[in-house]
């Protein structure tokens, strides 16, 4: 069992994703692969707005002890990725608000755009050739009108990118707005004409970086940004989105 809703007939595309992203073996303790699994379902949109995780449920389906995944959750809620309730202490995805969003647009619109304009300046060309291969499994999950399958795609897009920038403390300072935006995705991306319209611009953004462009690779992530907000924010400002049911095994 996972802690998201992930589909059981992987596809090889995905599975590639998985290949070009993988690490290499840690000696992690139990409270880090803990906190690695549940950030992952966070940015990658596995876990939705609202939706709860309870200290038992997350125990219980990663098979641990209840002491790393409380040290794994509470260090998840001091980042801000995920809030309490009041009532019962449950944690949940935190819910946000327009305003939240705006304020969030507003500063991945410059972290990004400055990884991305790094990236142009120092890519190499297996750099270029591997961001350019993610590409193509995104249009390939845009294609099929696969909103999860896009999600995890475009967050693997968007990762071998800024990583091409060669500056870790840059990556790490844009990873927390990952897990704030993440389960947004599939809300931005709800079908699939809308999928496929953002592959231009992810397009746009592998050519800048083939050819070292640093300003239309900056501007490309920027329109890729404020285009796949847009019609969120419209959805945002009529209200939040409702809360999601806890995930299986979670509750």
């Amino acid at each position: 069992m996972t802690i998201w809703h992930a589909k059981s007939d992987k596809t090889d595309r995905l599975a590639y994703i998985g290949r070009m992203n993988a690490e290499p073996p840690l000696r992690d303790t139990l409270d880090r692969q803990a906190y690695r699994a549940v950030r992952e379902a966070l940015m990658s949109g596995a876990l939705r707005p609202g939706q709860g995780i309870t200290l038992r449920g997350l125990a219980e389906t990663l098979g641990i002890s209840r002491q790393p995944a409380h040290a794994a959750l509470r260090r998840l809620e001091a980042e801000g990725a995920l809030v309490a309730s009041p009532s019962s202490g449950t944690l949940f995805v935190p819910v946000l608000g327009a305003a939240d969003l705006e304020e969030l647009l507003d500063i991945r619109i410059h972290l990004e755009g400055l990884a991305a304009r790094k990236a142009a300046m120092r890519a190499e060309p297996g750099d270029v050739e591997r961001i350019s291969a993610l590409c193509d499994v995104l249009e390939a999950e845009a294609d099929k009108g696969d909103s999860r399958g896009y999600a995890l795609a475009n967050r693997a897009f968007h990762a071998a990118v800024y990583a091409a920038s060669q500056s870790p403390m840059l990556c790490a300072a844009i990873e927390p707005f990952w897990l704030r935006i993440g389960p947004y995705v599939e809300l931005m991306m709800p079908h699939r004409e809308v999928l496929l319209a953002s592959i231009p611009r992810h397009r746009e953004i592998v050519a800048a970086l083939a050819r070292h462009d640093a300003e239309a690779a900056a501007l490309a992530i920027q329109q890729d940004l404020r285009e796949s907000a847009e019609g969120l924010l419209r959805r945002l400002r009529q209200g939040p989105p409702a809360r999601a049911r806890a995930v299986p095994g979670l509750g």
